[in-house]
């Protein structure tokens, strides 16, 4: 799910946040076999979202117009939402009651276009280090761990 450099690139976002959480979403496609999704983006967190200790509630600034660009490339280079991530500071990577909650709605809600939603979580501390999990959200099913991929092979 994650190449080595997004990953990194999480961290650093984890980073600069502590001891707050943050997040954002996932853009990107699946392979034409459809059972492996290929992240190509990290946008930046939207600056109108909330953060604190325990908490993080993702804003909307921005997200519409960056979504609407992609979803209209052509159907060979179109990527698009895949979902959520964000960062629990100084705790395990296991998505919350509030998490599991979300990505629920997320997949039953038709207007993010998404039934199988992917949430990705950051655990850990700059000092202690990091661990990283993936869960997807299909429709009406029960969640599912991912296992990350190297699109090399």
């Amino acid at each position: 799910m994650l190449s080595g450099g997004q990953e990194l690139l999480l961290r650093e976002r984890c980073s600069m946040s502590w001891p707050n959480e943050t997040g954002g979403i996932l853009v990107g496609y699946y392979n034409q076999r459809r059972d492996t999704a290929v992240l190509t983006q990290l946008p930046p967190t939207p600056s109108d979202s909330l953060s604190s200790r325990a908490r993080f509630v993702r804003g909307l600034r921005g997200l519409q117009q960056l979504l609407a660009r992609l979803w209209h490339q052509s159907p060979e280079r179109r990527e698009y939402y895949l979902g959520e991530w964000h960062y629990h500071p100084g705790q395990a990577p296991v998505p919350s009651p509030r998490d599991e909650a979300q990505m629920r709605a997320i997949a039953e809600d038709r207007k993010y276009r998404c039934p199988e939603p992917v949430l990705v979580i950051v655990g850990g501390s700059p000092s202690v280090g990091w661990s990283t999990a993936a869960h997807v959200y299909p429709r009406g099913v029960e969640p599912l761990p991912l296992l990350p991929c190297d699109p090399r092979g």
